[in-house]
């Protein structure tokens, strides 16, 4: 059961676009209908700026670094190895990238930020 929360934690927190969030609140639209339509951190700059890219980089590297937090916080409450609930954290990686978000309709998106974020955890 640890391991089925863990990652639908991990799933929600990456289901999260901060770019979209980002770009709406301080720009008033939402960024994948602008430049090159990804919503990821270069077409932020591009479209917004670079207060908005810079919100955006770290909110999406924090993104893979809570999500190896919670990761190492519940192997410590459950007493079993670390690598099965980083492996279920690598789930905040795939979920915004590769399956549809909870949040929104899911467009494509590449995964850069999360996984910098995962590796530096």
């Amino acid at each position: 059961m640890p391991y089925i929360i863990t990652a639908i934690i991990a799933y929600l927190i990456g289901s999260v676009n901060f770019s979209v969030l980002i770009s709406k609140k301080m720009a008033g639209f939402d960024v994948r209908d602008k430049g090159s339509g990804n919503g990821g951190t270069t077409n932020i700059l591009r479209t917004v700026g670079k207060k908005a890219a810079i919100l955006t980089l770290v909110a999406d590297i924090l993104k893979g670094v809570v999500a190896v937090l919670i990761a190492v916080g519940m192997e410590k409450i459950i007493h079993t190895e670390t690598a099965i609930f980083v492996q279920i954290a690598a789930v905040a990686v795939v979920a915004r990238s590769y399956i549809s978000s909870v949040f929104w309709i899911s467009r494509w998106k590449r995964c850069g930020n999360k996984f910098r974020g995962f590796v530096a955890a």
